[in-house]
């Protein structure tokens, strides 16, 4: 146990640093992009204007792309974001902001380009497509085999639990070293394990979720359908939006997927308060595009078990589903890595250079 802790420490620690530390960074990605990009957190009135006004100047600015998707601003005034279909060779969607009360394009970018988005794709696919993404998975799960080797390598003797939780100064660089890995290492083991059991969840999420519904009770999700009546032009985004918000009149609207083809329908996600991710909807309405018929909802407060796992997984990762102290944690523990690699690479070192002494 030991020696394979040691070992595979030493080949794997570096990405885990890469990873936790990319991931630590994601969890304030929208206060460092707005940082970074001030346009994006400027108040631009209030959101008062038309959401197909916003959709149309979007479209203008994207020229051949379609567009489906549109994120409404984080807060009031913000401006709201239309996503446009990824083209080939693009590491990502193109992003036109558009201000909610003139219409005004303010930015345009390509997502996986610009800093925040391309630290994403170092954090979920190491820059490397889907290899890359099965590799994180692969490495979430070293992550949790160092927390179970850890512990069992940590487990104090008999008598010894007074010594356990502290580090011990004025005894030398090595001791000091061998210490601050132990301590730091138990006392984030929790965060490092709910890190890697949700990271590795959501890299191979299909097969989790297949899992899931064997053991515990969960919905299918079933995308409705539109039904394309010849000669009528299709709702405009907040004739469909209006409807949508009747289904959950006291939740937040946070986002729209945009038909693309005459089959498709508006889906809309709502968030309502209660549900575990801030910046995201888990309450669904389908609306169908020409009728403005409601085709379907889902309230995320009312699923099965299965589903309520599902929903949870990406707000504890990131530390969302528990505020600020959750995401102040997962800072931390993504921070974890890099200083258990750096610790345990210095104390391999000592003793080869004592070994080599000898």
């Amino acid at each position: 146990m030991v020696l394979l802790h040691k070992y595979l420490g030493l080949v794997l620690g570096l990405l885990l640093t890469v990873i936790g530390a990319s991931g630590s960074l994601l969890v304030f990605d929208h206060e460092l992009d707005e940082a970074m990009t001030p346009i994006l957190s400027s108040e631009h009135g209030e959101s008062a204007s038309s959401l197909q006004a916003v959709l149309d100047a979007a479209v203008v600015a994207g020229g051949e792309a379609v567009p489906y998707r549109l994120l409404l601003g984080r807060k009031p005034g913000r401006p709201h974001v239309v996503q446009f279909v990824q083209t080939p060779g693009s590491p990502g969607p193109l992003e036109v902001a558009v201000t909610p009360s003139g219409g005004e394009v303010v930015s345009v970018r390509t997502w996986g380009k610009y800093p925040m988005s391309w630290i994403y794709r170092l954090h979920m696919r190491l820059l490397s497509g889907a290899p890359g993404h099965y590799l994180v998975g692969f490495l979430g799960l070293g992550l949790l085999f160092f927390c179970v080797s850890g512990l069992i390598l940590w487990w104090p003797r008999k008598g010894r639990w007074n010594r356990a939780f502290g580090i011990k100064v004025g005894s030398g660089a090595f001791r000091f070293n061998f210490d601050l890995h132990r301590t730091v290492g138990i006392y984030l083991l929790p965060v490092l394990m709910l890190s890697a059991i949700s990271g590795v969840a959501l890299v191979f999420f299909e097969p989790l979720k297949q899992g899931v519904g064997r053991v515990l009770p969960m919905d299918e999700e079933v995308v409705p359908t539109s039904v394309h009546i010849p000669g009528r032009a299709p709702l405009t985004v907040d004739q469909a939006a209006l409807v949508a918000r009747k289904e959950f009149p006291e939740a937040e609207l946070k986002q729209i997927f945009l038909p693309r083809k005459t089959s498709d329908s508006y889906r809309f996600s709502l968030r309502q308060a209660g549900e575990p991710w801030d910046n995201h909807g888990a309450s669904l309405v389908w609306v169908d595009q020409y009728s403005g018929e409601v085709l379907g909802e889902r309230n995320a407060l009312a699923v099965p078990a299965g589903n309520s796992l599902l929903i949870w997984l990406f707000p504890l990762h990131s530390g969302d589903a528990l505020g600020a102290i959750g995401r102040c944690l997962i800072l931390l523990g993504g921070l974890a890595p890099g200083l258990l690699f750096a610790t345990g690479l210095y104390l391999w070192l000592r003793k080869r250079l004592l070994l080599q002494r000898r």
